[in-house]
């Protein structure tokens, strides 16, 4: 599986703090059947100031230490970036950190609580500029929740949606959890990751959440979650809509190839 949003880096944002812990971060990670993970420490102006240049050194020194430890997950670069008016001009000059550095994926960040007035016109601007847009965690955003036209507008302006797995489970409330189950029965969520922060309250574990959702849109549905869709926007594709696929909700084919060598389904 592929974990989208994961922050590993030590000592960058509010995640991981030391390299060790990292490495044992990674193992979590690699016993629950994750084979890549994306570094997206925060990139907030004025708390998390992150560039390119430093995330990408971060990666290489946690790559090298993994390798020492014959810890077999691959460590990608990303970021976590906050919303700004002028993204479109960071991400082409290099100042906003892609996915996978590669230019045109873009993790995006909003306030959970404060409604961004232009954010429609923001998203509308990113796509006019060649950039994927993927918003972290919708289904915990306060005006979301209150008026799913609001993100339902963006994505049907070419964004696409990340859930949280500990959202899927019900780890950050009965709100977040219903109003996720809501997204994707509309099809209005294309990724699940960790949003992993430490090993403690937010560890990087995403295979409960894709059996919790393969039991309601199928395991076919669910794999895609953590693989086709991932990948394409780390290749920097747009991922296939999500949709039903044709084998009933609960048959194992999908889920036992996809967490075969990971203890199993």
């Amino acid at each position: 599986m592929i974990d989208l949003h994961a922050h590993i880096l030590p000592g960058f944002d509010d995640g991981v703090g030391t390299e060790d812990e990292s490495v044992e971060f990674a193992r979590t990670a690699v016993a629950d059947g994750i084979r890549t993970l994306v570094a997206t420490p925060h990139c907030k102006d004025g708390f998390f100031e992150n560039g390119r240049a430093g995330i990408l050194a971060g990666v290489e020194r946690l790559r090298a230490r993994l390798s020492a430890e014959s810890v077999p997950l691959e460590i990608v670069p990303g970021a976590e970036v906050h919303l700004a008016p002028d993204l479109p001009a960071r991400v082409r000059d290099g100042r906003a950190p892609t996915l996978a550095d590669n230019g045109r994926t873009l993790l995006l960040e909003l306030s959970l609580s404060q409604y961004p007035v232009d954010l429609e016109n923001l998203v509308f601007r990113l796509r006019l500029a060649g950039v994927l847009t993927v918003f972290a965690h919708p289904e915990r955003i306060r005006y979301f929740q209150e008026d799913v036209a609001r993100y339902e507008a963006v994505v049907r302006l070419g964004a696409f949606g990340q859930i949280t797995a500990g959202s899927v489970l019900g780890d950050f409330g009965r709100e977040a959890k219903e109003f996720g189950e809501e997204l994707m029965r509309r099809r209005l969520i294309h990724v699940i990751a960790s949003d992993s922060h430490d090993l403690r309250g937010r560890p990087p574990r995403i295979r409960d959440a894709v059996r919790a959702v393969a039991d309601t849109l199928g395991e076919r549905e669910a794999a895609a979650m953590v693989e086709e869709a991932p990948r394409a926007l780390l290749e920097g594709r747009e991922p296939e809509a999500p949709g039903p696929g044709r084998e009933e909700p609960r048959r194992r084919g999908w889920l036992a190839r996809l967490f075969r060598g990971s203890g199993g389904v």
